[in-house]
């Protein structure tokens, strides 16, 4: 009995070291790193209906593993005061993001003024922000 006990021991102790891993965030090459956040197609208006609206663009690289693409929107193109936002996961093996935002709430028959931003989950910028300022009309209440 004690051999069996003791050869197990020595195959645990041999098998454990060989399945242990170091869970760790995986490191960005160091070309990306240095590049800076920018879009590079869009901003777009990919859907509206007579409540909501769906933005799109797309940036160069992800910045990091989470962050939130933002729009910034409002009917006065000198107030984009309100602000919707959706959380993004970066795919790592993808040189680019999409990005998408449903904007909701909306009021039927609306001209809409909107920029586009992305952002940590802290609010810190990222880059990737638009320099113009685009609109949208929502459609007629059916």
């Amino acid at each position: 009995m004690r051999r069996l006990l003791l050869s197990l021991a020595i195959a645990v102790s041999v098998s454990i070291p060989m399945f242990s891993a170091q869970i760790t965030a995986p490191e960005r090459p160091a070309s990306t790193k240095a590049a800076r956040m920018h879009i590079i197609k869009g901003p777009v208006l990919e859907s509206a209906t007579d409540h909501s609206a769906i933005i799109r663009w797309t940036t160069n690289t992800g910045s990091s593993a989470i962050e939130h693409s933002v729009v910034h929107y409002g009917t006065d193109p000198k107030n984009l005061s309100r602000r919707a936002e959706s959380l993004n996961r970066w795919n790592q093996n993808l040189p680019y993001m999409i990005h998408r935002v449903s904007v909701m709430n909306l009021t039927p028959q609306t001209t809409y003024y909107y920029t586009v931003e992305s952002v940590r989950g802290d609010g810190t910028p990222l880059g990737g922000r638009s320099n113009t300022i685009n609109q949208f009309t929502t459609r007629q209440h059916q």
